[in-house]
């Protein structure tokens, strides 16, 4: 008997993958934690491998430092007959693999742009990739069967696969991954200071604050790891954004020291300089599947708290056909109401609040 892939660690990546290929592939599961490899089990992620059963394709969802370790111990066992990783550093950790086995022919280095702040496989979902690049970075060595058993796993899940160099990933991912991490905790850090003397201002915390610190939830064990194994692309950038929140910091002082002449005039353009490179930043950062943050635009529906009202809205929404990209609700602190946001594509906008208008939901703005 062979199974089409063994994934060894049952945390949040490796039972999520093997959600995702729930009948579609026969996947066995190994980790050298028995409760997660237990729960993973149990949610459907496979069945639990049993050391000897010849495999087609081995993943490893490790933590970096783990990687080269992992792939030592299985290759001269000769279980599987390619490998591959998830690790959020590929440079480093190909480099670790190249010096314990030397052989990369049967090795390929991947990562897929998906997570969340939660750990485990009890955190864990079939639709985690759905949608998302993949990064492939195999070495000049790796066999382009071993590309191909890994772009399959992507797709599989639902995912695109793009390949880059290991420098490229690893630049890339800096920015786009691991300065938000760095950010989100460094934010959160600040309001632990502040609200170990007065907890007040945290209760007034709303949407902007959730967002900006929602990836600080993260393992910090974790994250030590992948930002120690990418340290050299990460500083500079940590670097570049401490350089203008410096900044903001020096115009708000001049804002807060003088009256209004041409001096705190100046002070006030440079704050807007900020915001302004802000939004146009923001409006490069991808919401959906390559679409863009321009693309789409909110609708709000203002609804009471009570059973009901999120699935009436969606299926409000259905009915006049419009595609809801995406879905938030903001809570009203001591009110009995909230505010249900509704992503949709901006030629649909008009569409949408006739719609739901017509259909007694109150559409605000």
């Amino acid at each position: 008997m062979t199974a089409n892939l063994l994934i060894v660690g049952t945390g949040l990546i490796g039972t999520s993958i093997g959600l995702a290929l729930r009948g579609q592939a026969d996947v066995v599961l190994a980790d050298s934690d028995d409760a997660a490899v237990s729960a993973a089990v149990a949610r459907g992620a496979g069945r639990l491998w049993n050391g000897n059963e010849p495999v087609a394709h081995a993943l490893l969802a490790v933590p970096p430092r783990e990687v080269a370790r992992e792939f030592a111990r299985l290759h001269p066992l000769g279980r599987a007959r390619t490998y591959s990783h998830v690790a959020s550093t590929q440079g480093a950790v190909q480099q670790a693999v190249e010096t314990s086995v030397g052989d990369l022919r049967q090795f390929c280095g991947s990562h897929p742009m998906a997570g969340r702040e939660l750990a485990g496989p009890q955190a864990a979902a079939a639709d985690l990739f759905e949608g998302r690049p993949w990064a492939l970075c195999p070495s000049p060595q790796t066999l382009p069967q071993t590309v191909a058993a890994t772009r399959l796993i992507a797709k599989l899940c639902g995912a695109e696969p793009l390949v880059l160099t290991p420098e490229e990933h690893d630049e890339s991912v800096a920015l786009v991954s691991h300065l938000p991490q760095v950010t989100a905790s460094a934010l959160a850090a600040t309001l632990l200071g502040r609200a170990q003397q007065d907890a007040a201002p945290v209760r007034l915390a709303g949407p902007g604050l959730q967002d900006t610190t929602r990836v600080a939830a993260s393992d910090p064990d974790l994250w030590v790891d992948v930002l120690s194994s990418n340290a050299a692309a990460v500083a500079p950038l940590v670097r570049a954004l401490a350089q203008e929140l410096a900044a903001a910091a020096d115009r708000l002082d001049e804002l807060a020291a003088g009256p209004a002449d041409s001096s705190s005039a100046r002070s006030a353009q440079a704050l807007s300089d900020l915001l302004r490179r802000g939004n146009e930043g923001r409006r490069l950062v991808p919401v959906k599947a390559g679409k863009h943050d321009r693309d789409f635009v909110l609708v709000q529906v203002g609804v009471p708290d009570r059973p009901g009202q999120l699935a009436g809205v969606l299926v409000s929404a259905a009915d006049a056909g419009v595609n809801v990209e995406d879905v938030r609700v903001e809570h009203l602190v001591g009110r009995p109401r909230g505010v249900i946001e509704l992503l949709v594509h901006a030629t649909a906008l008009a569409r949408a609040r006739a719609a739901l208008s017509a259909a007694g939901w109150d559409v605000l703005g």
